[in-house]
């Protein structure tokens, strides 16, 4: 049973009942959609050619005529310039993505800001290494995103052109459709660039050696899809009388703390102030990789993490011990609980072991796919909020025999939605 509360009087109700997609554009419910148009376009950046540390940002313009957003995602061109004649790359990551070339996404809808995901090249390289297939990521991901492709320079002095198309997280990159006819104003999408080069790709054979970068043709492709006026307008007298149109998705929240080499027990608190707390990911960047092309240094290690305990305001979440070292097992499995899911055969993630007579602390999962996480879902009906209240989260790590200095990254995942009134203005609840 869930509380249903939004837009009208507070009750009980059961989960099947409701769904954030429309009841006409459910299918398996009625006999056809409503009659609508399908538009495929692109709309490309305002800022032009972008280097590192540049930022592109695309607006598209909400009201009547702009239908709904579906299946939106960001295409770009990258060349890096200034390398050597031969020389072999890869983008950085477990996963070596192209979208290790971002640094930030903010969205904006009618001048509220939406989302703000820092560290968006980490959570990215999280979310498509351990929420997709290992399968997705050895074929489709090779050809949209380059995923651990060796790319070879023909010749000097750098890197061919080469378009890529990376989904999008947060607002946009929710399943149900984004109505930007209900909006009044502006739908803007900025994307910040990795503010350097060798933040974006390592060594994969010969020295690259890259010393720029051009980031260019960067687009937001979407379906525009127009109802006809009779849903439009029975939409719109629903709001007039009081209701409010409500968009659920998955809010992500990144922050880092660099530990240095010896550093056994550190802790860190982050202020978050939200009513539902799905659950907390961490993953592990060698420092010096950061800063260096070095090749196989840029994948997530466990650093030999043995203790990792998350507080809610002073609540302890899980008494469940993390150790890496002697069950990673566990450890794994208590953070596929916090995106969703343990025990599900339709997902594999990357992971394999390197020799089954070992431990399997010899699996890859330590040295190249490493994550941490601590689950806060206090129910599995797949609702929105049904997460945990946090204001401040407060997390303690031990690190037994941590050879390396690390920056441990922190990402936070939320629910949050997004309520449109009848004036088109939009509220933000999380």
């Amino acid at each position: 049973m869930s509380l249903n509360q939004v837009g009208r009087q507070l009750n009980y109700v059961l989960p099947a009942s409701y769904d954030s997609v429309p009841q006409a554009f459910r299918s398996d419910k009625s006999s056809k959609p409503i009659p609508c148009v399908l538009q495929t376009v692109n709309v490309p950046a305002m800022s032009g050619n972008q280097s590192a540390g540049g930022s592109s940002v695309i607006q598209l313009a909400c009201g009547a005529s702009a239908g709904l957003i579906m299946n939106p995602y960001l295409r770009y061109k990258v060349q890096f310039t200034g390398g050597a004649n031969s020389a072999q790359w890869k983008f950085k990551g477990s996963a070596h993505c192209a979208t290790s070339c971002i640094n930030r996404i903010s969205t904006y809808a009618n001048s509220v800001q939406i989302d703000n995901i820092s560290n968006a090249w980490d959570v990215y390289d999280t979310l498509l290494a351990h929420s997709t297939s290992s399968t997705w990521l050895a074929n489709d991901a090779k050809l949209m995103l380059g995923a651990d492709v060796a790319f070879t320079n023909a010749a000097a002095p750098g890197s061919a052109a080469m378009v890529f198309c990376a989904p999008l997280i947060g607002l946009l990159g929710s399943q149900s459709a984004f109505p930007a006819y209900l909006v009044n104003g502006t739908l803007q999408l900025q994307i910040d660039w990795q503010p350097s080069v060798v933040a974006m790709y390592e060594d994969a054979g010969t020295a690259a050696g890259y010393t720029g970068v051009t980031i260019s043709d960067v687009q937001l492709v979407y379906d525009k899809v127009m109802p006809e006026t009779a849903f439009v307008d029975q939409v719109r007298s629903q709001m007039m009388s009081g209701q409010k149109y409500v968009l659920s998705y998955t809010n992500y929240s990144s922050t880092n703390q660099s530990l240095g080499v010896g550093a056994a027990n550190p802790s860190f608190n982050y202020g978050l102030n939200v009513s539902s707390l799905n659950g907390l990911l961490i993953t592990h960047r060698l420092s010096d990789c950061l800063a260096d092309v070095t090749a196989n240094q840029a994948n997530s290690s466990s650093n030999k993490l043995t203790a990792l305990q998350l507080s809610l305001d002073g609540r302890l979440v899980s008494t469940v011990s993390l150790n890496s070292v002697d069950a990673p097992a566990v450890c794994f499995a208590e953070s596929q609980k916090a995106i969703g899911r343990i025990f599900d055969a339709s997902l594999s993630d990357p992971i394999t072991v390197a020799n089954t007579s070992a431990n399997t602390n010899q699996s890859t999962y330590n040295t190249a796919w490493f994550f941490a996480g601590v689950s806060c879902n206090r129910v599995n009906e797949g609702l929105a909020f049904q997460g945990s209240p946090c204001s401040v989260a407060s997390i303690q790590a031990t690190y037994t025999g941590g050879a390396a200095a690390i920056t441990a990254y922190y990402l936070f995942i939320s629910s949050f939605q997004l309520l449109i009134d009848a004036t088109g203005s939009v509220e933000l609840i999380r």
